[in-house]
């Protein structure tokens, strides 16, 4: 099974050094837009989280180049809807 860190590290696996703060600053988005979805059904998070990272696509491919940037900003989706999953998962499993 593919864990969010993961998909975390394969991303970052495929970025050059010269912008991974960059990448690694997605990365703290992940974390902040799965706090803001936990908990919102998949079906309305979704379109927020695809604007969101459609809007974001040109700077990743300015910054990492087209061949790439596909390859993270689907990580990108599969990590915030993981980890999204993850908080509701232990959110249930407290009440």
């Amino acid at each position: 099974m593919t864990t969010e860190d993961d998909a975390i590290d394969d991303m970052l696996k495929n970025v050059p050094e010269s912008v991974r703060p960059f990448v690694e600053s997605l990365v703290e988005a992940i974390k902040n837009f799965a706090l803001l979805y936990a908990h919102t059904p998949d079906d309305r998070a979704l379109p927020h989280l695809e604007d969101y990272l459609r809007s974001i696509e040109p700077s990743v491919i300015e910054a990492v180049g087209a061949d790439k940037a596909t390859i993270i900003v689907d990580a990108l989706h599969r990590a915030v809807m993981t980890r999204k999953h993850q908080i509701e998962a232990g959110g249930a499993s407290r009440a």
